[in-house]
């Protein structure tokens, strides 16, 4: 196995660890033919890396109230032949790119994208079409945007296209103390939830209330169960990731079924509070006006 193939696998493993120590889980490491013991480890870390990337993703689940995302945006002004005019993406990466050709930059597989994309672009009647792009990054790791493209109309850049493009950080709870955020917005630290599986099973919870709020909970510990979770990882954890309790989060997802249902349906406001769970019309009202400043009856009055 030659040695410089070695040197730069060893180098990007060491890169993609400690970019996941520090909370940016948004590289991935480029993978080879190669089939051994390195690629092997190559891809484990990109799919641990995913998976803590879907778990702090503000566009996959409920994001914590408090949490942080960094949401950087780049231009990218590009000619008919694919040459970079002009790009914001210079001052961010520390890069030059401006001259070279949009493609070159791209990974492999993004390239193609990108290639079909633009040529569905040209066919389309609208001006727009959306991609998912890597770009390679001066580490040798790639940098996952999200893209739209679009073709330029104006008489001044006439055949000209413009590439926006987005990158979403999460800053959470694993970043490093020396982040220079933590002063204003003190970062969280996991202390109940220890483990990606535990995360996830909080996720699960999540989704099950969201889904199902007029169900009754019999205690936390026997939902917890149900989810693999004990009492106390599910009543500190649930709070850690969502910044609110078990009980409070269900009865918000009550109550903001029974606003849809007043607001689309006909049906007694009576009979809505017995399907969102509430034990009586009386407790029902009272909570609705707490929640939304109105009484069940005035609100559909006014939407209805």
């Amino acid at each position: 196995m030659p040695m410089n193939y070695l040197h730069t696998r060893a180098k990007q493993i060491k890169t993609m660890i400690l970019e996941m120590a520090q909370g940016n889980f948004n590289y991935h490491i480029p993978r080879t033919a190669e089939n051994n013991e390195t690629e092997a480890i190559a891809e484990l870390l990109n799919m641990l890396a995913q998976e803590l990337r879907v778990s702090y993703n503000p566009f996959v689940f409920n994001a914590p109230a408090d949490s942080i995302f960094n949401v950087s945006h780049y231009l990218f002004l590009i000619d008919p032949h694919n040459n970079i005019l002009s790009t914001n993406f210079d001052l961010d990466a520390g890069i030059t790119l401006v001259d070279q050709n949009f493609v070159t930059v791209l990974t492999g597989a993004s390239q193609k994208t990108f290639k079909k994309r633009l040529k569905q672009l040209l066919k389309k009647p609208h001006p727009s079409v959306a991609c998912r792009l890597e770009l390679r990054a001066p580490n040798g790791l790639f940098i996952p945007l999200e893209c739209t493209l679009f073709k330029l109309r104006f008489n001044a850049v006439a055949g000209n296209f413009l590439v926006v493009a987005s990158r979403i950080q999460s800053l959470n709870p694993l970043l490093k103390e020396e982040n220079p955020l933590k002063k204003e917005y003190p970062v969280r630290k996991l202390e109940a939830l220890k483990s990606t599986q535990d995360i996830h099973n909080i996720q699960k919870v999540e989704a099950y209330l969201r889904g199902h709020p007029e169900d009754r909970i019999a205690s936390l510990k026997a939902l917890g169960l149900r989810f693999g979770l004990n009492e106390y990882k599910l009543k500190k954890g649930f709070k850690e990731l969502y910044q609110t309790s078990v009980f409070k989060f269900q009865m918000q997802q009550r109550l903001h079924k029974a606003k849809h249902l007043i607001k689309v349906t006909t049906e007694p406001l009576s009979d809505i509070a017995s399907q969102t769970g509430f034990k009586s019309y009386v407790h029902f009202g009272q909570a609705f006006k707490k929640e939304y400043g109105m009484a069940p009856s005035q609100y559909r009055k006014k939407y209805q």
